[in-house]
C-alpha cells in the first residue's frame, strides 16, 4: 500500500526542508510518480500528496527502474 503524506510532514520524514522537495517538482520529482495533486475547486490553493516508498527509492538512486515499472505498468492498464 503507498503511503503518501502532504509537503509540509516531509521535513518530519526526511529532516529537509519543504523547499528541498518543491524546487525539484517537475524536474527530478515527477507528478504521478512522486507526487500527485488531487482535485479541486481551489485555483489558488492545492494539496499536493507525496508518496513516501518513490522518494526513498529516488533518494537512494532506485528511483530510474522503479519509475519506469510504475510507467509500464499504467500503460498496461489502459
Amino acid at each position: 500500500m503507498t503511503t503518501f503524506k502532504q509537503t509540509k510532514n516531509l521535513k518530519d520524514i526526511f529532516d529537509l526542508s519543504d523547499d528541498y522537495f518543491t524546487k525539484r517538482m517537475g524536474k527530478e520529482l515527477i507528478e504521478g510518480i512522486h507526487y500527485v495533486i488531487p482535485p479541486s475547486p481551489s485555483k489558488t490553493k492545492k494539496a499536493i500528496l507525496w508518496d513516501i516508498d518513490a522518494l526513498i527509492n529516488w533518494m537512494k538512486g532506485n528511483h530510474i527502474d522503479n519509475e519506469l515499472d510504475e510507467l509500464l505498468s499504467r500503460s498496461q492498464k489502459r
